[in-house]
């Protein structure tokens, strides 16, 4: 029987990366998940990209400034 898996919504992706105003991407602790606070957080500090884990053996990057606009109402955004 195959074992259960958990979505993506269910757990919070882990970032590895940053890219910000350093113009190169830098790497983060350990252990820092993606999470509505965490991603407004780090647009706050200047980041503009995240490269998160998203599987096994890939990752992906994706847009703060769009996860943010998904997450909160355009008038909460700095």
């Amino acid at each position: 029987m195959p074992r259960p898996r958990h979505t993506l919504e269910a757990r919070a992706p882990r970032i590895t990366h940053l890219y910000g105003t350093s113009l190169k991407w830098t790497k983060v602790p350990q252990k820092t998940f993606l999470t509505p606070e965490t991603a407004l957080q780090l647009r706050a500090e200047g980041y503009t990209m995240a490269l998160i884990r998203s599987g096994w053996r890939s990752s992906r990057s994706i847009s703060l400034i769009r996860y943010a606009q998904r997450i909160a109402p355009p008038s909460d955004l700095p």
